[in-house]
């Protein structure tokens, strides 16, 4: 089980995928990688299409990139990341990350304290990487957590009334 206020460490890299290749059919739902529209970009590595309806109708589409290096014993890496680049850089895919404000449960920074993205939830890897607080009820529990709980999380918010559109404009 996750700590507070403790470095996450690393898994060892069969387990890891081990792990991964165990929970991926759960988080498929009886679903092909296909049919969820979902990528594997290497035994550790998942990218997830995500949509944020908006009020005329249209949604935003994001892209989030998951990272299984600490997995299970600590929540998956989660990434907002440019569709082209699959990569974050603060300077220039601020729209690429959602806003989402307001809510006790989740956030999202461009820069949190100088480390980069954070997707602000005790799902996601970067929240333990920070070091930041949290209740013991919220701490990821690999005997009853596995990542489709933080696809499903992340998935809320965007569909929440704290989703408050992207941090930046698209370019054109």
């Amino acid at each position: 089980m996750a700590q507070a206020k403790t470095a996450p460490v690393l898994a060892t890299p069969s387990d890891a995928i081990a792990a991964f290749e165990r929970d991926l059919p759960k988080a498929l739902k009886n679903r092909t990688l296909e049919e969820a529209g979902w990528r594997r970009l290497d035994d550790m590595t998942l990218l997830v299409p995500l949509w944020a309806p908006k009020t005329n109708g249209l949604s935003d589409e994001y892209l989030l990139r998951l990272g299984f290096a600490y997995y299970p014993g600590w929540p998956p890496s989660a990434l907002f990341v440019n569709p082209k680049t699959l990569s974050y850089d603060k300077a220039k895919d601020k729209c690429w990350l959602p806003k989402i404000e307001g809510c006790p449960e989740i956030a999202t920074h461009i820069d949190y304290m100088n480390r980069g993205q954070l997707i602000c939830c005790s799902l996601t890897l970067e929240f333990y990487n920070v070091l930041h607080d949290v209740k013991p009820e919220h701490l990821w529990d690999s005997k009853k957590h596995n990542f489709a709980a933080t696809i499903n999380q992340i998935d809320w918010a965007l569909r929440s009334p704290f989703y408050k559109g992207r941090h930046a404009i698209l370019p054109p």
